[in-house]
Parts: structure tokens; sequence; C-alpha cells
């Protein structure tokens, strides 16, 4: 008895530790659904490995450069039982649905990224880039820290952006229908609220203009 419940233990041991590795074509892009949770590493290879009890139900499609990352319909919104690291060698746009969250560990360092969250995703990654353009929508939350020389923001129907930790010289941040955004610039800080929201500004810019329309509130600190 002792010797079926020792290799039962066993394979369930092996089970929940096996994983499943896919050789990918390389991509720019990566748009990710379904709650699934993915970890971007920086390689000189393009590859997914993909663990968690619902591993072999990920679906992962090249179209062109786009990389989409989600389940089948028959498995809507279950991601959050499987985790995907992602290996890429470069990557221009980061877009997050329906719940799912995008995290790096390594520091993007490149001209560009443009960061797009809506449906309750976040995305929180390390920056040193010439450009960033955000989008926030619908509960997404974009998370940054490093620097920018410059900095785009849009954000609407409670969107959220969290950037006090992002040195930038210029941003610009306009916000529509709630939400709230920090952004940390030390040049120029154009920003706009229209139909409530709220922005706080952090690095004492030289130059702030600034602008609300039915409600809505912009705060240095």
């Amino acid at each position: 008895m002792k010797r079926i419940v020792l290799l039962v233990f066993v394979f369930i041991a092996q089970f929940t530790s096996a994983q499943i590795t896919m050789v990918l074509k390389d991509f720019d892009d990566v748009k990710v659904f379904d709650k699934l949770s993915v970890t971007l590493i920086a390689s000189n290879e393009t590859k997914a490995v993909i663990t968690g009890p619902e591993q072999a139900k990920v679906e992962i499609v090249n179209k062109k450069g786009l990389l989409k990352i989600r389940m089948p319909l028959t498995k809507m919104m279950t991601g959050d039982e499987a985790k995907i690291t992602l290996y890429f060698k470069k990557i221009h746009t980061i877009d997050a649905n329906e719940g799912s969250v995008v995290t790096c560990a390594d520091t993007f360092k490149q001209t560009s990224l443009t960061l797009n969250t809506q449906e309750g995703a976040k995305i929180t990654v390390p920056v040193d880039v010439d450009k960033t353009i955000i989008k926030a929508v619908s509960g997404g939350i974009v998370t940054l820290t490093g620097k920018a020389v410059t900095q785009t923001v849009s954000i609407n129907s409670g969107g959220a952006l969290n950037a006090k930790e992002l040195e930038t010289s210029q941003t610009t941040v306009s916000i529509s229908a709630g939400g709230n955004a920090d952004v940390n610039a030390t040049t120029l800080v154009d920003a706009k609220v229209s139909m409530g929201g709220t922005i706080f500004i952090y690095g004492n810019p030289k130059e702030i203009k600034q602008e609300t329309v039915m409600g809505g509130t912009i705060v240095q600190k």
C-alpha cells in the first residue's frame, strides 16, 4: 500500500513540474488575453515556456510578427491556471487584455515602446527609451520605472498609469471619463483631464500646461 501511495505521489510531482516549450518565429508585438500571466525575458532566441494545470490549453499564434497568447473559446478567461515565460529578441508593442498580467525583469533599452492595457489587465516593465506611448482604458493598469525622454499617455474609463518612478523630460497626459496617472518630468508636462480623473505631477517640471473640463484634478507634488 505504501508503495502505491509513493508511486502516485511521484507521478503527481512529475506531472505538476512538467512544462511545454514552444520554439517561435521572431515577433515584434505581443498581445495577451484571458487572465494569462506572462513573464518577459530578453534573449537571443524566441520561445515560450508554459507551466500550470492548463498549460496544454494555451494557444500561441504568430501572425506577421504579432504574437497572440490566449486560451481557446471553450476556456475563455481561465488563463490564471497557466503561466508563460516568453523569451524575446525585441518587442515594439505590448497589449494586455482581459485581466492578463505582463511583467518583465529586464529593462527595455530601445528607441520607443508602446504599451496598451484594458479590461483590468496589468503591465509592469522597466524602460530606458527615447519615447513611451501608453494607453490604459477600462481598468487597465500600466506601471513603469526607469527613464524616457518623452512620454505620451492616454487614459480612459478607469485606466491608470503608475509612472512616478519613470523619469522623463517631457510628458503629455490626457485622462477622460475617469482614471488616474502619476507622471514625472523635469522640463514640461502637458496635462488634460475631462469628465473626471486625477493627474499627479512629480519631478518639479519647469513648465506645466494644464486643462480641466467638466471635472477632474491636476496636482503638482
